[in-house]
């Protein structure tokens, strides 16, 4: 046959139902790279546009026997495919992306979990460490770290003086990093 023939659609379309792989090596060759070009328009990727490209045309061969076209649409309704293929893919990456996503909250969700856990066994540590101090050290202690107060503003509530308040909270620094290095 000749494949001047197969520049009328209607022709070509005959010949892709009844299989003829030089009508479809004519299609391809004559509709492959408008169609890349077209997926790229609308995709801005042109690996993605090519893939999507060789699957619209293995589903124009696989649904070829059962094609109904009307007024020489053909290429129309090829076009369309790769339009619909290219949606298809963009959702497919979309609940992959929202997939992992979720899988990346999740992850950190249990790392949070976990440190919070942590987190809390170790203010248990601490709590208990400054309960075991010794009276005036941990009264020092309490109003410089929990209430904010400066050496002199203890001092002065205390009655001691700012040396003392110094010594105390020494100790009490020293006793704390002994005790807890062993259990953090």
């Amino acid at each position: 046959m000749d494949n001047n023939n197969y520049m009328n659609e209607e022709f070509l379309l005959e010949g892709l139902k009844k299989g003829s792989e030089v009508a479809y090596g004519y299609f391809f060759k004559n509709y492959y790279k408008d169609l890349c070009n077209y997926l790229l328009t609308i995709s801005g990727d042109s690996e993605l546009a090519e893939e999507i490209a060789q699957q619209t045309f293995v589903k124009l061969w696989d649904k070829r026997e059962s094609l109904s076209i009307q007024d020489n649409a053909l290429k129309a309704y090829f076009f369309k495919m790769a339009y619909h293929l290219f949606i298809d893919s963009k959702r497919k990456e979309k609940k992959k992306y929202k997939l992992l996503e979720n899988l990346k909250e999740e992850a950190y969700s249990d790392v949070v979990d976990i440190d919070t856990n942590q987190f809390e066994i170790k203010l248990k540590l601490v709590e208990a460490e400054i309960e075991n101090l010794p009276d005036q050290c941990k009264k020092v202690f309490i109003l410089s770290k929990r209430e904010g107060l400066k050496y002199r503003e203890i001092s002065e509530r205390l009655h001691i003086s700012i040396k003392t308040v110094e010594v105390h909270m020494s100790k009490a620094l020293k006793r704390l990093r002994t005790q807890l290095t062993v259990f953090l």
